[in-house]
């Protein structure tokens, strides 16, 4: 086998293989409703879980639009018991975010932040607002205030 011939049938399997990859780990984003009790909101564990046959795989995150908000909510899942909940509002200017992944960005000035709300990039200088998240062994809650 020549050179030419190696380079193409390796990088034939390498590209193979990265597709692969990545078409069994894209998970679309799940977007759901909520509604706003006691100043909470109250989410299944359940809505993160991507069932396919006998294996059991989980979403890094849901948007919520939440009744009474004007921009939606990011949770992001972590493991079983640690989420992270962010308003999808810029801390620059205000603008709504879009989600890439675990990071979030702002098309208006270029800010990023990550999945915890920490500016990764600016014009922004704050963090996102966060909500306090605590769950129980079905549900997750966001606690707005």
């Amino acid at each position: 086998m020549d050179r030419k011939e190696f380079l193409q049938i390796c990088g034939g399997s390498c590209l193979g293989l990265v597709g692969i990859s990545l078409a069994h780990a894209c998970v679309p984003t799940k977007h759901i409703q909520s509604t706003v009790t006691n100043n909470q909101v109250c989410i299944l564990k359940t809505e993160f879980k991507v069932s396919e046959k006998d294996n059991n795989k989980f979403r890094k995150s849901i948007i919520t639009k939440i009744n009474g908000l004007d921009y939606p909510v990011v949770i992001y899942r972590f493991s079983e018991n640690s989420y992270s909940a962010l308003l999808l509002r810029c801390s620059h200017q205000g603008n709504e975010l879009s989600m890439n992944g675990d990071i979030l960005s702002c098309s208006a000035h270029g800010s990023e932040f990550s999945n915890k709300g920490e500016v990764i990039q600016g014009p922004a200088e704050q963090s996102l607002q966060s909500f306090t998240v605590t769950n129980d062994q079905e549900h997750i809650y966001v606690h707005l205030k």
